[in-house]
Parts: structure tokens; sequence; C-alpha cells
């Protein structure tokens, strides 16, 4: 079973991502802030990681950079999405620069997050 760890403030948006991932046979661990999700990252040491941009403590944005400094992150998925930053050249341009694997402008459709992630999940041909 493939670990994902959802990085997300909002416990609404968490719960309903959590139980979604969930259901469809992730094992999901959870961080509420960009501190904790740092902890989390090395604790759990995830297939991939789901981060929202706008968190408290540390940025998603930080949480990516610093997770895609270890060796153990360095080609793991990471996919950012954000409510905030929704113009899709600065949100892309933002992706490449941390070498996150996608960015989710919110509200995404979840078949959508699910086929990406499962996407980035899959092994190379």
């Amino acid at each position: 079973m493939k670990k994902i760890l959802l990085v997300e403030d909002d416990a609404v948006s968490s719960m309903v991502l959590g139980d979604f991932l969930e259901a469809h046979g992730y094992d999901v661990s959870f961080a509420k802030n960009g501190v904790d999700a740092i902890t989390e990252f090395e604790r759990v040491s995830p297939d991939a990681m789901l981060v929202d941009v706008m968190l408290p403590k540390r940025s998603g944005f930080e949480v990516c950079f610093e997770v895609k400094r270890t060796e153990k992150g360095r080609n793991m998925p990471v996919m950012l999405m954000s409510a905030v930053y929704r113009d899709a050249d600065h949100a892309n341009k933002y992706a490449e620069d941390l070498r996150a694997q996608a960015y989710l402008v919110k509200p995404f459709d979840m078949k959508a997050m699910l086929s990406e992630l499962e996407s980035l999940l899959a092994p190379a041909a």
C-alpha cells in the first residue's frame, strides 16, 4: 500500500482528501503545518506528498524545497495545492522551480487529482 503524506491546515479539506485517498487504497498520514510536515516526512517516508501552499509556520513552497533537498525526497512526487496562487503560469513556475511534479488549483476535481497521483506513482516503463 502506497503511503501519502497530506499536508493541509484546513480540517475539513484534510478529512475529505484523506478519506478519498484511503477509499482508493492509500495509507494516509497527516500534517497541519509546515514544521509538522517535515517531521512527518522524516518519520513516515511517504511515497508521495500532497502539500497545501498556504500553511502555518512554514509555507508549502518551503516544505517542498526542504523535502526535495533530501536524498529520499529528491525523486518523490510532490503535488502542491493552492486556492491563492490560481494563475496557471505562476503556479507552473513555482512548481518547476521547486521540482514539484504537479500543481493543483483549488477547488480541483478529485478524480483528476487521483489520476495524476496514480500516474506519478506508476513505475517507469
